[in-house]
């Protein structure tokens, strides 16, 4: 192999690498600490919020929040998206920013942790 086709062969499979990480899943969990004395309201505009993305955006595959038992003002929110453009999206829908802004005086604590499913093709059933 001459030293043009190399290049061109190496070009081909980087490009091939960065259209499927693109593609990929994207999975993250977002650990949020609550004032507890905006818990019900804060409650409220997310359930309002996970239920619209889901119901409007083909790319949102789960929004999954979970509060802890012993300290109900932490929770964790399970966020997969189809790839990074999904949840780029998301993150500028009508519905997220209207949660988003409607909620930060209620958020003392937000951190976001992207992470690597073990099973990705797994579904949530």
């Amino acid at each position: 192999m001459n030293k043009a086709m190399w290049c061109i062969s190496i070009c081909l499979i980087a490009l091939s690498f960065s259209a499927r990480a693109e593609e990929a899943q994207m999975t993250r969990l977002s650990k949020i600490t609550v004032d507890a004395a905006h818990l019900p309201a804060y409650r409220e505009a997310l359930a309002e919020e996970v239920r619209a993305s889901m119901a409007l955006e083909p790319g949102v595959l789960s929004l999954y929040a979970v509060f802890d038992k012993e300290d109900p003002t932490r929770l964790t929110i399970l966020e997969i998206y189809a790839n990074r453009q999904a949840y780029e999206a998301h993150v500028k829908s009508p519905h997220f920013l209207a949660y988003k802004n409607g909620t930060l005086h209620m958020v003392t604590s937000l951190e976001l942790v992207d992470v690597d499913p073990l099973l990705p093709e797994l579904k949530i059933k």
